[in-house]
Parts: C-alpha cells; sequence; structure tokens
C-alpha cells in the first residue's frame, strides 16, 4: 500500500507534502482513488491475503505467506485441542447465553436485534474456522 501510494502521489513520501498535493490534484477520479485506498487502509489494515485461508490447490496461507506442512499439521493439532477443551465448551455456551439474551430479552431497538445478529456472525466465523481445520 505505501509503495502504491507513493507512486500515485508522484513519489512525496512527506505527509503534509503529500496533502499539500492531494489537494492541488484537478482529476476528481485520481483524488478519490487515493484518498479511499488511503482510507481503506487505515480502516481495514487486515486484507483478505491476511487471514488463514486453503487455496484451491490445497496450500494454505497466513499472513500472505504460504504455511509448511508442520504449521498446518500445528494449526490442525491445536484446533483439535481447541475443539476438545472443556474451557471452549463453556466459552460457547457462554457466547450464545449472552446472543439469545440480547436478541430475546434486551432488544428494546432494532439496533439491539442488529446487535445480537452481528454476534451470532461472530460465533459462526470462531466455529467454523476451529472446525475446518
Amino acid at each position: 500500500m505505501r509503495k502504491w501510494l507513493i507512486k500515485k502521489l508522484n513519489g512525496i513520501c512527506n505527509i503534509d507534502d503529500a496533502i499539500k498535493h492531494i489537494k492541488e490534484i484537478d482529476d476528481r477520479e485520481r483524488k478519490k482513488e487515493i484518498l479511499s485506498e488511503a482510507v481503506k487502509h487505515l480502516y481495514n489494515a487486515i486484507s483478505a491475503d491476511d487471514i488463514l485461508h486453503q487455496n484451491p490447490d490445497g496450500t494454505w496461507m497466513f499472513l500472505g505467506k504460504p504455511l509448511t506442512g508442520v504449521e498446518v499439521s500445528n494449526l490442525k493439532e491445536e484446533a483439535a485441542m481447541i475443539r476438545g477443551m472443556k474451557l471452549w465448551f463453556a466459552i460457547k455456551q457462554d457466547i450464545r447465553f449472552q446472543i439469545g439474551k440480547k436478541i430475546w430479552e434486551e432488544a428494546k431497538v432494532m439496533d439491539d436485534i442488529l446487535w445480537g445478529q452481528l454476534l451470532v456472525f461472530l460465533d459462526d466465523i470462531i466455529r467454523n474456522r476451529i472446525n475446518k481445520m
């Protein structure tokens, strides 16, 4: 991102000079592209390449780098340990209880229900990540 932004700003590295340069850009599309990329970088520091995922060819990637067979084996072992832990079971139960409470007992406005749905989504992400290892 940094190299891309420096290139778009014609080699400007100093933040004050960069701001001045952006203000002087007449091309609204170029200005929008630069500012959008900068905001995206600031508010979503984690990209799709950064999360643990398996490529169609079966290789596992994490933080943009392929994992070795040993690293994959270790992750699978750790996931199996987490699945078998009584503490993990207790945490899952607590999460489900809190979600139900938020949605069915404490919800006073639509936003409360949306928060509950977000918690369900988060719970699903965590469970699927661990179960798919």
